[in-house]
């Protein structure tokens, strides 16, 4: 008998139940904890069917740290496109990662484990491929917000410096911030939350000083800034961290 041929809409849609699934399973018993069983227990598919999917553990990995990645690329747009000036804007794309932590804590941490030699060189070349397309495209937004500045006279790089050199920096900047203070949603309060933000905000103007990107910290209300972000671009994940953080309490 003929395998049975399934939709593109069915595919996908049993493809996301099963990346769900791999997520569940992660954040009760941490990345160590998935394996492929694991997963074919919990879903209504053989085992076979899980494979049709996904390779290995390390490509369920990999197309994980993909919806991240995707995720991550729509509020960085939405970032992009916030009126004010390009350091504003980069001040925004800072202000989306924190967010989408928050909405999505088990997924931020998995961008560390999709990067490791043990995964990367299991996965399947086309998730590898995947993971790279999106990574430039999130890059990409990050060096447009750079060439506006340097075109409106914001900001002057220094000789030794390359925008891409920048964009990386900031990017590691800001992950490196938010993993060091993250706190699961629930367990945290209104003060752990402000707290990383207040720090994203200092490490934030304490680069961008750093790199004569004006206006400086000094002559610009940045919590003002923060607040029309919020009100803005970023109105629907302010009020899902909200909803959590007020369902917790």
């Amino acid at each position: 008998m003929s395998p049975k041929l399934i939709d593109d809409a069915t595919r996908e849609a049993r493809e996301a139940e099963i990346l769900q699934t791999a997520l569940d399973v992660i954040a009760r018993e941490g990345v160590s904890g998935l394996t492929i069983d694991k997963v074919v227990t919990k879903v209504p598919y053989s085992k076979g069917t899980v494979y049709n999917h996904f390779s290995c553990k390390e490509d369920l990995l990999t197309a994980l740290c993909n919806n991240c990645v995707r995720r991550l690329a729509d509020i960085f747009f939405r970032a992009a496109a916030f009126e004010g000036s390009s350091r504003e804007k980069m001040l925004a794309i800072g202000i989306a990662y924190m967010l989408h932590s928050q909405l999505n804590p088990t997924e931020f941490m998995l961008v560390l484990s999709a990067k490791t030699p043990s995964v990367t060189e299991k996965s399947s070349q086309k998730r590898q491929d995947e993971h790279q397309e999106l990574e430039t495209k999130l890059l990409g937004k990050l060096l447009g917000i750079i060439s506006d500045g340097l075109a409106h006279g914001e900001l002057t790089l220094a000789p030794h410096l390359s925008p891409a050199q920048v964009s990386f920096s900031l990017w590691a900047m800001s992950f490196g911030t938010i993993a060091l203070l993250q706190e699961n949603l629930e367990r945290c309060g209104v003060r752990q939350e402000m707290s990383l933000e207040r720090e994203l905000i200092n490490h934030s103007n304490l680069v961008l000083d750093g790199l004569n990107w004006t206006p400086y910290t000094l002559d610009h209300d940045w919590h003002e800034s923060v607040q029309r972000m919020k009100d803005t671009v970023f109105a629907p994940e302010v009020a899902k961290i909200q909803a959590l953080v007020d369902a917790a309490s």
